[in-house]
């Protein structure tokens, strides 16, 4: 998931005959991408998330499924999309010492979201979990998506167990 300095407004509302203006930056290579996984089941649920100040590799991927993700007796079925460092030649080749090392990797069918349990999330932590629509300072971006992603995280522990599966995406 990426955010950059100007987020997307999702909605908004002027008087009759004013026109809206929305602050918007180019962001020109000041993006702020965020490695996320929602753990739902297990001893201890939670969400794990590694923001990072520039573009993600599949290397990257490889040292957030190895490091971030908990480990466990049974073997971790990670689900992933078919964005472009999931599937790539790095992360195939991979499969092998990941399996071995009790991780692996689940593709969803291509173009379809609505299966993916984290998607909702990023949803309302883009578009409600940030108080502002525009960031000045990376410091400041990095900040409040650090805290967005800590209220989605509190959410998520604080409801019942029968009640931390996500619901699919509509």
């Amino acid at each position: 998931m990426g955010f950059s300095p100007s987020q997307p407004t999702s909605y908004s509302w002027v008087l009759p005959g004013e026109r809206k203006w929305v602050p918007y930056e180019n962001p020109r290579g000041r993006r702020l991408n965020v490695l996320a996984a929602v753990v739902p089941d297990g001893p201890s649920p939670t969400l794990i998330w590694w923001p990072l100040a520039r573009t993600l590799t599949a290397e990257d991927l490889l040292i957030f499924l190895r490091e971030a993700l908990p480990a466990g007796p049974q073997p971790r079925v990670v689900v992933l999309d078919n964005a472009a460092i999931h599937v790539s030649r790095v992360v195939q080749a991979a499969r092998p010492d990941l399996e071995r090392a009790g991780l692996v990797l689940e593709y969803l069918p291509p173009y379809s979201p609505e299966l993916n349990r984290i998607e909702p999330l990023f949803g309302v932590i883009k578009h409600h979990d940030l108080p502002e629509r525009s960031y000045v300072t990376m410091r400041a971006l990095y900040e409040a998506v650090n805290d967005a992603f800590g209220r989605a995280e509190a959410r998520l522990l604080a409801l019942p167990r029968a009640e931390q599966q996500l619901r699919r995406a509509a």
